[in-house]
């Protein structure tokens, strides 16, 4: 089945995703609820959960950013997946993207990017390539379901129903290596397979790594 991202227009100036999953623990590891990263919803009464460190799943951030001459659409994400080295790595997956358009060109800075995943509440918005509109901003969740079939909330697929909502409830930054922040938040949405099809994601919680450094 064609993978649904394929048919958002091609971004050619998009930079590639870079994600980091997997964390050691040492003896200096904060307490545990402080390393527990997950992400865990409902659809159709059935619980989903993802949790990095267990049955093979792993948790990392990841940035995106385009820019025209109108100015440049920039994402910071987080996203539940297996490990790359298993051939269904991308079955099972969720990706939490937060999106603003910045009418200036220039690459953000770090700090304008750490508020990006700032706590409060959020409206779904949209990422693409289509460079009038640069998307629009706000949150896009993406659902990779075990059949491999991609569902997103992103508004070019269709229009929230229902109590849709999205919130962080605690940003606050990390000193690791690779990523600046660890995020929790809670969420509900719809989310769409650009064919007419469409699964409510309710209940949603999570707890991830955030803000990828440069």
């Amino acid at each position: 089945m064609q993978n649904l991202l394929a048919k958002v227009p091609a971004m050619l100036t998009a930079l590639s995703v870079s994600l980091y999953f997997n964390a050691c623990n040492t003896d200096e590891d904060p307490p545990l609820e402080d390393n527990l990263f997950f992400v865990q919803f409902v659809i159709d009464g059935d619980t989903v959960r993802y949790e990095d460190n267990v049955g093979n799943y792993g948790n990392g951030p990841g940035v995106q950013s385009f820019r025209d001459s109108l100015g440049r659409i920039h994402s910071q994400h987080t996203t539940f997946i297996r490990n790359q080295l298993t051939p269904d790595y991308e079955d099972n997956a969720l990706t939490i993207r937060m999106v603003q358009l910045f009418t200036d060109t220039v690459w953000p800075s770090y700090n304008t990017e750490f508020l990006m995943f700032d706590e409060g509440d959020y409206g779904y918005g949209s990422w693409n390539g289509d460079s009038t509109h640069l998307g629009i901003a706000g949150t896009v969740i993406i659902y990779t379901d075990d059949d491999g079939k991609v569902w997103s909330s992103d508004a070019v697929y269709g229009d929230q129903s229902g109590p849709e909502t999205f919130n962080v409830s605690l940003h606050k930054a990390a000193d690791e290596p690779l990523f600046g922040a660890k995020t929790k938040g809670t969420f509900n949405c719809r989310v769409f397979d650009g064919l007419g099809g469409f699964l409510n994601l309710e209940s949603g919680s999570f707890h991830a790594r955030t803000i990828l450094k440069p």
